[in-house]
């Protein structure tokens, strides 16, 4: 079977999530840093997120997101797709074992 994306001027080239620990000390301290706003009484998520939630969201991103697995995740074959003549390139696709096409 040939992939759908053979003879379409898409190429797949290899990609390797790899985030230096650096990277997330820097961005653990700009989450630390993070200045809230007040919010509107009873607006809930009818004026935007709910100030709670993003609060937790947040948390979640600076102390408990496990990067080093989402990395192991990265080391699977990966691509991303590289359309003929595009001038921006997508940052990542999913690609099946071999290179066979699929997302």
């Amino acid at each position: 079977m040939t992939p759908l994306w053979q003879g379409s001027g898409v190429t797949i080239e290899p990609f390797r999530l790899d985030v230096p620990e650096s990277e997330l000390d820097d961005l653990r301290r700009r989450l630390d840093l993070v200045r809230w706003p007040a919010e509107l009484p009873g607006a809930e998520w009818s004026r935007g997120v709910p100030l709670a939630y993003l609060q937790d969201l947040v948390a979640y991103w600076r102390d408990g997101y496990d990067w080093r697995a989402a990395e192991a995740v990265g080391r699977q074959p990966v691509g991303h797709e590289v359309l003929a003549g595009a001038a921006a390139r997508p940052q990542a696709g999913r690609t099946t074992p071999g290179g066979t096409g699929g997302t």
